[in-house]
């Protein structure tokens, strides 16, 4: 009992002042503990240019911000079913080289004349899993879901005005039954929305189990692994997850050679190699670069960081044509973005999505297009400078910065 009590008294010494507490005071008791126990000023960090009371529902126990250096990429020229505009795209990031890179590729693409793009559906998963005591009981529920989808859809909707049940699948494995739940988000990534949708069908499911006597519940969990939730899956790279978008462009020579500084035949040469040993790796998809144009966008928009992982899963093609031209496209099935919601209401991070013509209600579409025109721009610059050897001169130039 006495080393019981020692460790709580340690622990409450310990302990980070002022939790969940949004305010400016409580900023400040909690700046001031961590400036006593480390002994640092902590003047960068400390500064803050936020109302912790306007960030409720983004952080909790606030202290201060982290600067994250912002460029603007562009002219991006997006000839897709929801944008055909030119835009500016931000990026945040602290990798050099990486901008100037996405501004090549920019550059090629606008001078072959833009780059057509479609964002084609979008799918957001949640999969609870129900376990019963024995595989008939598991039967028996699967064929009680059909007979009660209505009202499974009903409760679903009660939890949010605007997701949409797309469908509802029971998987079983073993005598557990993993229920997916497919949805259309809108304008929303969807994460937090599909939860508390499916959370809200779930309760009355389990009630409604209780009082049947024939199926009883031996486990329930709102998510177990088969919505592929942030990492990257088979399942969800084929079917998609997130938004599916794809784009293409066909590349002159001359804008290949004067641009890029490679031969069209060395570029295509090297993406077949790189095809090649993806595939003798057990990648799942074909790309070199898509993540960093991503998590600059995602930092920059107000994104799920966490998403970055299986949003950057898509699949890079080439083509030498008879003509001398290069064929193009990418396409990304599990981009998990959204114009509202989450981080974008973020000021600064609202004024990128501004920038882009892509903040609000209808936008999360043109937005998908347009962060897929931006990664064909780096898988080309990129691939282009490894082809003609440029790719580690270009990092010891401008991205290595080396310890004073």
């Amino acid at each position: 009992m006495d080393y019981e009590v020692a460790v709580a008294r340690e622990l409450d010494g310990l302990r980070i002042p002022a939790k969940g507490e949004y305010s400016e005071v409580a900023r400040q008791q909690r700046l001031g503990f961590l400036r006593e126990k480390s002994g640092l000023a902590l003047e960068g960090v400390g500064s803050c240019s936020y109302t912790p009371e306007a960030l409720k529902n983004n952080i909790e126990s606030l202290v201060g911000t982290v600067e994250v250096p912002l460029a603007v990429v562009g002219p991006v020229r997006v000839k897709g079913v929801h944008v055909d505009d030119t835009v500016y795209v931000p990026c945040a990031t602290t990798e050099g080289a990486l901008v100037a890179s996405l501004n090549r590729g920019a550059t090629a693409l606008f001078r072959a004349g833009g780059v057509t793009a479609w964002a084609v559906s979008q799918r957001v998963l949640r999969a609870p899993y129900f376990e019963f005591f024995d595989l008939s009981a598991a039967q028996r529920f699967c064929q009680w879901v059909g007979d009660n989808e209505a009202e499974v859809r009903n409760r679903v909707l009660r939890a949010s005005d605007h997701a949409e049940l797309l469908s509802l699948e029971p998987v079983v494995i073993g005598r557990c039954v993993h229920l997916t739940f497919e949805y259309r988000s809108g304008d929303a990534s969807g994460q937090n929305m599909v939860t508390a949708c499916t959370w809200s069908a779930c309760n009355w499911i389990r009630e409604a189990l209780a009082l049947s006597g024939d199926m009883p519940l031996a486990d329930f969990a709102i998510e177990a692994g088969l919505s592929g939730d942030k990492r990257v899956t088979g399942q969800t790279f084929t079917r998609g997850r997130g938004t599916r978008v794809t784009a293409e462009c066909v590349l002159p020579a001359d804008v290949v050679r004067d641009v890029l500084k490679v031969e069209p035949s060395a570029l295509v040469h090297y993406f077949h190699q790189l095809s090649a040993s993806e595939s003798a790796a057990g990648s799942v998809g074909c790309c070199l670069n898509i993540a960093n144009p991503i998590a600059a966008v995602f930092v920059a928009t107000g994104q799920d960081i966490a998403c970055v992982h299986e949003s950057s899963a898509g699949v890079f093609y080439l083509e030498l044509q008879q003509d001398g031209n290069i064929y193009a496209s990418i396409t990304l099935p599990c981009l998990v973005v959204g114009t509202v919601g989450g981080g974008t209401g973020v000021p600064q991070q609202r004024e990128c999505l501004q920038l882009m013509g892509c903040a609000g209600s209808g936008k999360a579409m043109r937005f998908a297009e347009c962060i897929a025109a931006c990664c064909m721009g780096l898988e080309l610059s990129t691939m282009s400078a490894v082809a003609s050897d440029q790719f580690a001169q270009a990092h010891e130039r401008m991205g290595r910065n080396r310890p004073a």
